[in-house]
């Protein structure tokens, strides 16, 4: 189940960043790996199990913008890491198919208009936090494009109206990835993240879902069924 759940993030997370429509610039792309360029610098993701050499080799691509990231959600040990790269473990998870019950008194809806799209937005720059992209702008990390893209949705939770949460989902058609999860300090142990993932899996409840967790929300995701396929690592370079 390790390398299949990790191989169904790996396509998901590549379909995603397709449908982002943003550049490769001079990074590289292979059957190996798949780069972009993005608002904070670029990102180079692996794709499939490669050796410590490689990994060694995509940390020493020159730095674009106000960063460069390696991602790598296999985990391959006995990476020797460069001076000024921070390495960050994340775990790969994955919850099989069926629903989620429904609880609470949280309202989540998939935007639908400009407006609710930089709301939600501005909710995960705020509250995941995403400091390279802060103070926030409206399209720095959700285009306008993602509003009409076959299988994006982008999740907004409000209690009493108030937005508190939001997050993003994208159905390739073999899986569901919930990226960019976050709430609002304020509105924190209240719910509104719970609700947002309870709806981007009942969306599609026939297909499994995969995401990589933060420390912040491992517990939560293992409440709703999630569990751990693999340790992947964060190699970032820059802020």
């Amino acid at each position: 189940m390790s390398d299949t759940g990790t191989a169904l993030h790996c396509a998901n997370t590549r379909a995603r960043w397709t449908a982002l429509d943003l550049p490769a610039g001079d990074l590289p792309n292979d059957d190996a790996v798949f780069s972009r360029v993005t608002s904070s610098g670029g990102e180079i993701n692996v794709s499939e199990p490669v050796t410590a050499g490689r990994i060694e080799e995509l940390l020493d691509v020159p730095v674009v913008g106000a960063r460069n990231a390696v991602w790598d959600p296999y985990g391959v040990g006995g990476v020797r890491v460069p001076d000024g790269v921070r390495v960050v473990p994340l775990p790969v998870m994955v919850r099989p198919p069926g629903p989620l019950p429904l609880t609470g008194d949280v309202v989540v809806t998939a935007v639908g208009t400009q407006a609710e799209l930089d709301l939600a937005e501005e909710v995960i720059v705020n509250g995941f936090p995403r400091p390279e992209l802060q103070p926030w702008t409206p399209g720095c990390l959700l285009p306008a494009h993602t509003l009409h893209r076959p299988g994006w949705r982008t999740w907004l939770a409000r209690r009493d109206g108030v937005p508190g949460a939001a997050g993003v989902s994208f159905d390739d058609g073999a899986s569901v990835g919930a990226y960019w999860l976050a709430s609002l300090p304020a509105m924190r142990a209240g719910g509104l993240a719970s609700a947002v993932m309870t709806a981007l899996v009942n969306a599609r409840p026939g297909l499994p879902s995969v995401l990589v967790a933060t420390p912040a929300g491992q517990a939560l995701y293992e409440r709703l069924g999630y569990r751990t396929v693999s340790s992947g690592c964060w190699y970032m370079r820059g802020r």
